[in-house]
C-alpha cells in the first residue's frame, strides 16, 4: 500500500502542479487584480459563506460512501441511485438554509444574486465529490485524479481568453458564470465515468427506509465536515461583516494571502483524498497502518515546513510580484496564513486516519472546541487588527485542533512518540532556517533563492533520514501486491 500511495501521490502532484497553480496565479489572481480588492473581497466573503452550509447538500454522504465502497465494493449498485435522489433533496435544503441566512444577515440583492450562482457551484461540487467517491473507493485513483483537476482546466479555458485576449475587462460576475459552467460540466463528466462501473441502470426511486438507513450512518461524517467548514471558513465572513467601513478591503487583503495558502493546501487535499480509501481498506483488513502513516506524515512535514519557511523569508517580494497594489501589511498577513499550513498538514494526515477509523465523536468534539476558539478569537482580533488578526486566529485554531487530533491518534492506536524523529525534525528546521537566511545574502534573484531553498530542504531531509530515500526507491522496485 505504501507503493500505491507513492505512485498515485506522484501522479496526482504532477497533474495538479501543472493545472491548479496556473489557475490560482494565472486566472484567480489576475481576476482580483482586474476587479480590485473590494469587489473580490465581497466575492471571497460570499464564496466562504457558501461553504458554511455546504454540508446540508451532502450530510456526510461523500465521506461515508468513500469509506464504505473502499471496504464493500458490492454496495455500489445497491445505493448509487438512492443516494443520487437523496442528494437532490438535500440540495434544495442547502439552498433554502443558505439564502435564508444570507437574507437575515442583511446582504443586498446584488450580493444575493452572486451568492445564488456560488450556491449552484457548491451543489455541483457535492455531486462531483459523490461520483468521485465511488471511483476512488473502487481504487481507480488515476481517474479520480484526472477528475480532480477537470473543473480548474475548464475554468482556465473559459477565463484566459477574457483575461489575456479580450477587449472587454472581466467582471466578478463573468468569473462566477464561468465557474458555474465549469463545475456543471465536471459533474456531468464525473457521472458518466461513475455510471460505467454500475452493473444496472440508474433508477431514481423514493425509498424512505433506505434514506434513513444511509443518513443514520452518514450524519456523523456530516457533523465532522460541517464543524470543520465552520472553523476554517468563518474568518472571511466575520471580516466582511464585523468591519462595516473597511470589511471588503480587509477581506480582499486576507484573500490575497489565503490564495497562496489555498494553492499549497491543494497538496493536503490530495493526501487526504488518497489516504482515506487506503486507510479504510487497511483497517478493514486489519493491516498495520504504521508505515503508511509515518511515510505520509514525513512527506507532509517536509513540504509544509520548507514551504512556509521559504515564504517567510520572501513574503514581501511575493506579494509585490503577484499583486498590483501590494503592501508590507499584505506580506505580514501572508506570513501568518502560511505558517498555519504546518498545522493544517498534520490535520490532513491524522484527521483522515481518524475518519477512516470511525473516531467521529471525538473529532466532532475537537471541532466544536475549534469553532468556539475561532469565533471568540476572531471577534477580538479582527476588531483590533483586521486581516492580520484573522490570520493569527487561523494559526491559533489550526494548531490547537492539530495537537488534540495527534493526542487522539496516539491514544486510539497506542502509538508512542518517536524521540529520534523529534530530534531529526528539530535539526532539520534549524538547518533550513539557516540555509534560507544565507540564501537571502546571496546576489541571486529572490525567485532563485526560493527554489534553491526548496532543493536544500529536500537534501537536508534525505541527509537527516527524515525522508528515507532507500525505502522509497525500494518501494518502486517492488511489484504491487
Amino acid at each position: 500500500m505504501n507503493r500505491e500511495f507513492l505512485v498515485n501521490l506522484l501522479f496526482l502532484m504532477a497533474i495538479n502542479m501543472v493545472i491548479k497553480p496556473f489557475y490560482v496565479f494565472g486566472v484567480d489572481l489576475q481576476v482580483q487584480n482586474e476587479v480590485g480588492k473590494a469587489a473580490y473581497g465581497l466575492y471571497f466573503a460570499l464564496f466562504n459563506f457558501s461553504f458554511i452550509f455546504q454540508i446540508f447538500a451532502d450530510l456526510g454522504i461523500q465521506q461515508y460512501n468513500n469509506r464504505n465502497i473502499a471496504q464493500h465494493s458490492f454496495l455500489l449498485d445497491k445505493y448509487f441511485s438512492t443516494i443520487l435522489l437523496l442528494k437532490g433533496g438535500l440540495g434544495v435544503l442547502f439552498f433554502a438554509l443558505s439564502l435564508g441566512t444570507a437574507w437575515i444577515l442583511g446582504y443586498e440583492l446584488t450580493a444575493l444574486y452572486l451568492l445564488l450562482f456560488l450556491l449552484c457551484n457548491q451543489v455541483f461540487i457535492t455531486f462531483t465529490f459523490f461520483f468521485r467517491s465511488n471511483i476512488s473507493g473502487l481504487q481507480h485513483y488515476r481517474l479520480d485524479s484526472f477528475l480532480s483537476i477537470l473543473d480548474k482546466l475548464l475554468m482556465i479555458i473559459g477565463c484566459v481568453p477574457l483575461l489575456y485576449f479580450g477587449s472587454q475587462t472581466i467582471t466578478i460576475e463573468h468569473f462566477v458564470y464561468i465557474q458555474t459552467a465549469a463545475f456543471g460540466a465536471t459533474t456531468l463528466v464525473s457521472f458518466w465515468f461513475a455510471r460505467r462501473y454500475l452493473r444496472q441502470a440508474v433508477r431514481l426511486r423514493w425509498n424512505v427506509v433506505v434514506f434513513k438507513a444511509i443518513l443514520k450512518q452518514s450524519v456523523p461524517f456530516a457533523l465532522v465536515v460541517l464543524l470543520m467548514s465552520l472553523y476554517a471558513r468563518i474568518d472571511a465572513v466575520m471580516l466582511e461583516r464585523l468591519l462595516p467601513q473597511s470589511g471588503k478591503v480587509e477581506t480582499g487583503i486576507y484573500a490575497a494571502g489565503y490564495r497562496l495558502l489555498d494553492a499549497i493546501n491543494m497538496l493536503g487535499y490530495l493526501f487526504a483524498g488518497l489516504l482515506l480509501p487506503m486507510f479504510s481498506k487497511m483497517l478493514k483488513a486489519k493491516t498495520p497502518i504504521n508505515d503508511l502513516l509515518s511515510l505520509s506524515g514525513r512527506i507532509m512535514f517536509v513540504i509544509s515546513s520548507s514551504f512556509s519557511i521559504a515564504v517567510c523569508f520572501h513574503a514581501l517580494s511575493i506579494v509585490q510580484w503577484l499583486y498590483t497594489d501590494s503592501s508590507v501589511y499584505m506580506s505580514e498577513v501572508l506570513i501568518l496564513l502560511i505558517l498555519g499550513f504546518n498545522a493544517i498538514g498534520i490535520i490532513h494526515i491524522v484527521g483522515t486516519l481518524l475518519t477512516a477509523n470511525g473516531n467521529l465523536k471525538q473529532m466532532n468534539i475537537v471541532f466544536v472546541v475549534g469553532i468556539a476558539v475561532n469565533v471568540v478569537t476572531n471577534y477580538i482580533l479582527i476588531g483590533w487588527y483586521g486581516a492580520w488578526g484573522a490570520a493569527l486566529t487561523t494559526i491559533i485554531t489550526q494548531s490547537l485542533v492539530a495537537l488534540i487530533e495527534l493526542a487522539i491518534v496516539k491514544r486510539a492506536f497506542n502509538f508512542s512518540w518517536n524521540l529520534l524523529f523529534v530530534g531529526q525534525a528539530t535539526l532539520y528546521l534549524l538547518s533550513i532556517l539557516a540555509m534560507n537566511y544565507l540564501l537571502t545574502l546571496s546576489p541571486m534573484p529572490w525567485q532563485l533563492q526560493f527554489v534553491a531553498g526548496g532543493v536544500v530542504a529536500v537534501l537536508a531531509a534525505v541527509a537527516l533520514q527524515i525522508l528515507p530515500l532507500r525505502l522509497i526507491f525500494g518501494l518502486f522496485k517492488t511489484k504491487p501486491s
